[in-house]
């Protein structure tokens, strides 16, 4: 009878952990919420067409605290025009540590720079992800 406690408890802590994990369950978190992946890639969607009003309304609201709708879209544009267009963009890391807040980097290469690395952070604010901050190096 030990035995079996014994292996079930083992085999309990073999399972593999998710890659990432949602907040805390909430009435307004629901299965239903986008990955950070799939939210911070449909924000980028946006950006990556020069879309940048439509990405400011669509971020959350530390990073509009930061910056109004004209800077951001002076600033985006500066950044991204020299770069060219998306040519390909894979996921490098997802970190969820800290509460509420997940960092998503991505190795993107762009028609005019092979290597640079895109980091998109999002605030888990109002029952979804939106984002907070924005990055290409």
């Amino acid at each position: 009878m030990l035995a079996r406690i014994v292996l079930a408890t083992l085999l309990s802590f073999a399972v593999a952990a998710p890659v990432y994990s949602q907040p805390r369950r909430s009435a307004q978190n629901s299965a239903a919420t986008p990955t950070p992946d799939d939210r911070a890639r449909q924000w980028l969607v946006l950006v990556d067409d020069k879309n940048y009003a439509q990405s400011y309304t669509q971020s959350g609201a530390a990073f509009r605290s930061h910056q109004s709708s004209d800077v951001w879209t002076k600033s985006a544009n500066g950044k991204r025009t020299p770069l060219g267009a998306v040519a390909s963009r894979d996921l490098k890391s997802i970190d969820v540590s800290r509460d509420n807040i997940a960092v998503i980097r991505y190795d993107t290469v762009f028609a005019h720079k092979a290597a640079t690395v895109e980091t998109v952070t999002l605030a888990f604010e109002n029952g979804s992800w939106s984002v907070a901050d924005y990055s290409v190096n």
